[in-house]
Order: C-alpha cells, then sequence, then structure tokens
C-alpha cells in the first residue's frame, strides 16, 4: 500500500507475474493477521502495541525518567518549599522580561520611580506626623494637646487651691483614723 495507489498497483503487478502476491504469502505460510470486527478497545488495543513497539529506551531516557520521578515525589512532599521555588523563578522570569523590554534608559527611570513611590508616600507621611508632634524639654515626643491638658489641670487645682507644692510633705495616716478590714468583704464587684 502506498499514499495514493500508484506504486502499490505497480509492484501487485510485478509480484504475481513472478507467482508472488497474498495466496502466495499465505501458502507459504507467512504471518497473516485475520481481520477481526474493529472496535474501540481493539484500535486502542492496536495503537498501544504499535506504541510499545516503537519504545525502546536508552540508558540516557531511563536516567530521565527515575530523575524526574524522584523530583516529582520530592515537590509532591515539599509542596510549599516547590512553591517558593516557583514564586521565585516567576518573579525573576517577569524582572528579565521586563528589563530585557527596555528601549532605553528613559524606561529604567520610568520603573525606578513607579518602584519608589510608596517610599516618597511613606516619607511625606513621616514627616507630616513628625511636624505635628512636639517634642518635651528631653527630646522625646508628646502629644499635641499635652500642654493644654497640664494647663488646664493646673488652673483647676488654683480653683481648688489644692494645688501641691514641693514643700508638703505626705501626711501618714495614724493607725487610729484607719477603719478594721473586713475579711469576708466581696471586692469582685468593685
Amino acid at each position: 500500500m502506498d499514499a495514493d495507489g500508484t506504486s502499490s498497483k505497480g509492484i501487485a503487478r510485478s509480484l504475481r507475474k513472478l507467482g508472488g502476491g497474498f495466496q502466495s504469502w499465505v501458502k507459504q505460510g507467512l504471518r497473516i493477521k485475520e481481520l477481526k470486527p474493529e472496535t474501540a478497545l481493539t484500535l486502542l488495543n492496536e495503537e498501544a502495541e504499535a506504541i510499545l513497539e516503537d519504545l525502546s529506551a536508552s540508558p540516557v531516557q531511563v536516567l530521565g525518567y527515575g530523575v524526574g520521578s524522584v523530583a516529582a515525589l520530592y515537590a509532591l512532599i515539599e509542596w510549599e518549599k516547590t512553591l517558593q521555588l516557583i514564586g521565585v523563578v516567576g518573579l525573576t522570569q517577569s524582572i528579565f522580561r521586563r528589563v530585557a523590554s527596555y528601549e532605553g534608559p528613559e524606561d529604567f527611570r520610568k520603573d525606578v520611580r513607579l518602584l519608589l513611590a510608596p517610599v516618597r508616600i511613606g516619607a511625606q507621611a513621616f514627616s507630616w506626623v513628625a511636624g505635628k508632634l512636639e517634642t518635651s524639654g528631653i527630646g522625646l515626643p508628646t502629644s499635641p494637646s499635652s500642654s493644654d491638658v497640664q494647663t488646664r489641670v493646673l488652673q483647676a487645682a488654683a480653683k481648688h487651691e489644692s494645688q501641691p507644692s514641693d514643700t508638703e510633705e505626705v501626711q501618714k495616716p495614724s493607725s487610729e483614723s484607719v477603719a478594721p478590714i473586713n475579711e469576708n468583704v466581696d471586692f469582685s464587684e468593685a
């Protein structure tokens, strides 16, 4: 047989003239395959047999299959590390492709500006916060309202004439003025 039948016809005529052909092949007891009804299973079986006949793995292929199987097993066992490796490889590829696509130095400058934009915004926020904070005498930051709070407390103390001075001593309570402690009192609601 051939693709369009032109060569096989000529060969068949030549074989018949020589006394050959299919009938001669059968008479000589050579191997033939009897036609069986074709089903999906028989077709698949024939295809599988043909593929297996074509496969003759070389030692290098067997070694490659073995290494690939071990790598696949390791990837399944250590899936977190595998995902990290895939992420690093993917990020590296993305960066390489981006850099390879640059047409000039202006493309690089544009990417650097884009990468540094969050840093610039963070620095602006930090300087704004630093400007809002006032420092105490020893250089520690305080809230903007602490001096207002201190002024109000001093004003309230002056109103009630209970402003403490540095010369006053703390009075110690006498033992007579202390009430006896009741051990059965429940302080859980206090």
